[in-house]
C-alpha cells in the first residue's frame, strides 16, 4: 500500500496496535508460565504458616493448663504475632520471587517441630539457637527489599 492511499493511515494504526499488543503479551508470558508454580509456593507457605500458628496456640494452651511454665505463653504470643507478620509479608511476594516462600515454609516447618521439643525439654536448651536463626532467616526470605536497600546490601 502506498503512503498516499486513503486507507494507509488506518492500516498503519492497526499495524502499530497489533505490534504493541504483541509486545505487551510477550512481556506477560513469563508471569503466566510461572503462575502455577507461584500458586503452589503460596499454598505451601500458607499451610506452613497455619501449622506454625496452630502450634503457637497449642503452646499457649499448654501454658494455661499448667503443662509447662506460664512464661512459655510469652513465646506463644511472640510466635503468633511473628507468624501473622510473616503471613502478611508472604502475600505481598511478587511473581519471580515465589521460590523464597518455599524456603521460608521449609524452615518454618522445621521450627514448628523444634519448638515443642525444646519447650518440653526433649532436646537440650542450647538448640534454641536453631529456631532463633530460623525465624530470622524466614523473615529474610519473605521481606521485599526496596531497590535502595538492595543496593545498600551489596
Amino acid at each position: 500500500m502506498e503512503e498516499d492511499d486513503p486507507g494507509y493511515e488506518a492500516a498503519f494504526a492497526r499495524q502499530v496496535k497489533a505490534g504493541t499488543d504483541l509486545l505487551k503479551y510477550e512481556a506477560e508470558v513469563p508471569a503466566r508460565l510461572e503462575e502455577p508454580r507461584r500458586k503452589v509456593s503460596a499454598a505451601v507457605f500458607f499451610w506452613s504458616v497455619g501449622a506454625h500458628a496452630a502450634e503457637a496456640v497449642l503452646l499457649g494452651l499448654a501454658a494455661l493448663l499448667g503443662w509447662i511454665g506460664g512464661g512459655w505463653a510469652v513465646l506463644a504470643v511472640f510466635q503468633f504475632v511473628a507468624v501473622s507478620a510473616l503471613a502478611v509479608s508472604g502475600k505481598k511476594r511478587q511473581t519471580g520471587k515465589h521460590g523464597d516462600l518455599r524456603s521460608a515454609a521449609g524452615i518454618l516447618a522445621a521450627v514448628t517441630v523444634l519448638v515443642p521439643l525444646l519447650v518440653f525439654d526433649v532436646l537440650p536448651g542450647w538448640l534454641w539457637l536453631l529456631p532463633a536463626f530460623a525465624w530470622m532467616a524466614m523473615f529474610g526470605f519473605t521481606l521485599e527489599l526496596s531497590e535502595a536497600a538492595k543496593k545498600a546490601a551489596r
